[in-house]
């Protein structure tokens, strides 16, 4: 396993690339960095759909910088980790519950043996929505955890709407499971192109990540199927739970992009509500990739991460 440097990404110094191997054989590639002189502890990075771990190396470096310790990894499905279909650009897992075992294998068999305590969840997105399954697991595992635009829920509300749960339901139920999401598709143009990009106002690092998929095409990543869907709504809906919520109770940061047309941000709110420990900061003039955008967007983020 390796990574992939380009121009304006190279690799932080000191990285340590490996794979793991998931109960199910899947092989996920990790990578972890190790700061010069003492350290403040650990910062696992999850990141989201469609994301892998080079997209975090101006991150990693700024944690670096603070004298922690960083692991990360890639998703089954998506970066340099093994892909179940053979359309490499389809989103796609059998089970949602596989990213939390993932993310738990990939906890005690690559943070644990060797990154220091304490261990701090610093999660994006899809990442944040399995974050928050793996902590009502494992409450003991992180001492905090911080949230960027937490996948909690999908359109405007904070369930998800009974069309669509009908729809996408009815088309997996058909054995459509393995297609398209409608109106998903392949890697391509248009998600090469900053204008109108729901994502960061960044545009350098909007074209960051452009270059170090040209770099490496293997790390594209398209649409998700109509079977990821259904199970990220369950796995959604499990989140809204009674009860769910209130079983995580290490202190928590929410950190939500008003401009955000990815996830929710209303069920954001009231999610954070019922976290034991948790406060909601709503960042103006944000898109959804809070540590992707404008240096005052992201020095705010940082502020409420030292702040745990």
């Amino acid at each position: 396993m390796t990574l992939v440097a380009t121009e304006r990404d190279p690799v932080p110094h000191g990285a340590e690339v490996d794979r793991i191997t998931a109960a199910d054989g899947t092989v996920l590639r990790v990578a972890r960095w190790l700061p010069s002189g003492g350290t403040r502890g650990t910062v696992v990075i999850l990141n989201g759909r469609t994301e892998f771990v080079e997209k975090y190396f101006e991150v990693i470096g700024d944690l670096l910088r603070r004298h922690y310790a960083v692991a990360t990894l890639d998703w089954r499905g998506q970066g340099l980790s093994d892909r179940p279909l053979r359309n490499r650009h389809k989103g796609h897992v059998r089970d949602f519950g596989l990213y939390v075992s993932d993310l738990r294998r990939m906890f005690t068999h690559f943070v644990e043996p060797t990154c220091p305590r304490p261990y701090r969840a610093l999660s994006h997105s899809l990442g944040g929505c399995i974050a928050l399954h793996y902590l009502a697991l494992h409450p003991d595992s992180f001492a905090s955890a911080i949230f960027s635009a937490p996948m909690w829920g999908i359109g405007r509300g904070v369930g998800i709407s009974a069309p669509l749960r009908t729809l996408v339901g009815l088309l997996d139920g058909l054995g459509l499971g393995g297609r398209y999401l409608p109106g998903r598709r392949d890697y391509g143009d248009s998600d090469r192109a900053f204008a109108g990009n729901p994502f960061t106002r960044d545009a350098e690092r909007f074209a960051r990540f452009v270059a170090q998929v040209d770099a490496e095409p293997r790390l594209a990543l398209g649409g998700p199927t109509i079977h990821w869907a259904r199970e990220a709504m369950r796995a959604i809906a499990a989140i809204h739970a009674p009860g769910f919520a209130e079983r995580v109770e290490i202190p928590i940061r929410v950190c939500t992009a008003r401009d955000d047309s990815v996830v929710s941000i209303a069920a954001q709110s009231a999610v954070a509500s019922r976290l034991a420990n948790a406060s909601q900061h709503v960042f103006e003039g944000a898109r959804h990739e809070l540590l992707m955008e404008r240096d005052s967007i992201r020095n705010r983020f940082y502020t409420l991460f030292e702040e745990l």
